[in-house]
Order: structure tokens, then C-alpha cells, then sequence
């Protein structure tokens, strides 16, 4: 977990400078370049959790005592190697059931159902109570559900701080819900900062005879995390259009420049 956690440190820390503003001031090329990156290392992380997440509830929603548990009330994730553990929780919290994921593949390797609820390590307690401090923070919801995704957002001075991406739940395989995803940064107790990344609950139709989805985004001047995660959830291109008139293409978890006057080579 080690190599991706100081990669989240790093991307984090060019996303947070700008966490409540609606728009970026001019930014130099090298300021570009560190937010292009920390958007992609970000949105292919939000991606990457969510896959496992929903892997893991396809496997326990096999198991008939799941399906009627009214304890669970979420769910948090953990790198742990090659593998993301994913653990679903009741209120208190407390574990109820456990899933490992591949993070190559995808594929489940193991089930665990606990028969008496388990008391969370550190880290799952910490990522827990980030869950509970983002969904209750005051957004202004797209959907009528949520999926959230934690990831830890630790350095040396700040240990207890986390980011968590509310995602709104598809309801359908066609339609991109771009509106009303948010990023909410906690830190021990408290909420620090939050963003939305649309101004409207804007939703995107696939369609199979595009080359791509097509949408102008005038918060940032450069595609963000979420338009990498909703491209590689969709998996289809992104075109982004911003402010400063350039068009950018999001594919396979990179942001690269488009048209005629973008960069070569």
C-alpha cells in the first residue's frame, strides 16, 4: 500500500489549494502539468476502488444473510498489496463482512463473513468515520443513492486526514451521471474542504456510434479527477472543453490536449 499512498500524497497536494474555488487563476506550465497528473493518479484511484466495490457486493450479494442484514450501512476500502480489501460496516462501526479483490483482474479471491461484528483496525476506523463525515456534509445530492470511495490522504504533519468521493449510483449502463459527483477532505473530526464538480446534475447519453462523450466544464482550466474516473467507468473517450477555449481528451485514465493547436509529440 506503501507506493500508493505516497502517490495519493502527492496528487492530493495539488488538489486541495483550490478545493472551494469555482475557478483556477491563471496556473504556469508546470502548475498545468502537476494538476493534469494529480487528476489522472486521483480519478484512476476513485476508478480502481469503485471496480473492486462493486465486484465485492456482486459476491455478497450471493450470500442470502447479506441480502437481509439491516445492519450494513456502507462499506470502506484498503490497499493491501496486490489486493483491495473490502469491508462492510454497520453504524457502530463495526466489520460484518470482509471481500479481497485483485486490483490486476478484478477478481474475488475470498468471502469472509463475521459472526460476531469485529472491531476495525486504525485505518479502517479512520476511513470509516471519513465515510460518515462526508455523507452527511451538506451536499446537494444528483441521485437518490450514493456510492462513496476513501482514500487515505496521509503525510508527516497531517495524519489523519482522508478524501472521500461521493459518486452518484447509475442507473443505467447508458447514462454517465457526471452531475453531482463531490470531493470531501476530512481531517480527524471535521470536514476541511468540499467541492462539486459540475454546477448541475448534468448526465451524459452514451451513445455507440460516438467517438466519444463531449462536455465543457468551466470550473477548472484543466480536466479534473472526476472526469477520469467517469471516462474509464463509461469507457469511452471524454472530450472536456474549458474556459480558455482548448479541448481536452480523457482516455484510459491520461488527459492529453486535442486539436489542431495541441502540443506534438
Amino acid at each position: 500500500m506503501t507506493r500508493h499512498l505516497i502517490a495519493l500524497t502527492l496528487a492530493l497536494g495539488g488538489l486541495v489549494a483550490h478545493a472551494g474555488e469555482p475557478q483556477e487563476p491563471p496556473r504556469s506550465p508546470a502548475q498545468e502539468a502537476d494538476s493534469i497528473q494529480g487528476a489522472e493518479t486521483m480519478g484512476v484511484a476513485i476508478y480502481r476502488h469503485e471496480r473492486a466495490i462493486a465486484a465485492a457486493t456482486e459476491a455478497v450479494l450471493r450470500i442470502p444473510a447479506f441480502r437481509r442484514d439491516p445492519r450494513v450501512k456502507g462499506w470502506i476500502t484498503e490497499e493491501l498489496g496486490d489486493l483491495i480489501a473490502v469491508t462492510y460496516v454497520d453504524r457502530t462501526p463495526s466489520a460484518l463482512y470482509r471481500v479481497t479483490v485483485s486490483i490486476e483482474d478484478n477478481q474475488v479471491h475470498e468471502v469472509t463473513t463475521l459472526d460476531v461484528p469485529s472491531r476495525l483496525s486504525p485505518f479502517e476506523a479512520g476511513a470509516a468515520s471519513a465515510r460518515q463525515l462526508a455523507m452527511s456534509s451538506g451536499f446537494e445530492p444528483c441521485a437518490e443513492q450514493y456510492n462513496a470511495v476513501v482514500l487515505p490522504a496521509e503525510a508527516i504533519d497531517t495524519p489523519h486526514r482522508w478524501v472521500v468521493y461521493l459518486l452518484p449510483a447509475a442507473t443505467s449502463n447508458r447514462v454517465v451521471p457526471m452531475g453531482g459527483t463531490y470531493r470531501v477532505i476530512t481531517e480527524g473530526p471535521a470536514v476541511i474542504a468540499q467541492r462539486g464538480f459540475t454546477r448541475t446534475c448534468l448526465a451524459l447519453r452514451q451513445d455507440p456510434r460516438a467517438a466519444g462523450l463531449y462536455l465543457t466544464h468551466v470550473m477548472d482550466a484543466t480536466p479534473t479527477e472526476a472526469h477520469v474516473f467517469w471516462s474509464l467507468w463509461a469507457r469511452q473517450p471524454m472530450y472536456v472543453g474549458t474556459p480558455d477555449g482548448k479541448v481536452w481528451a480523457v482516455h484510459k485514465g491520461r488527459i492529453n490536449r486535442t486539436g489542431p493547436d495541441a502540443p506534438k509529440g
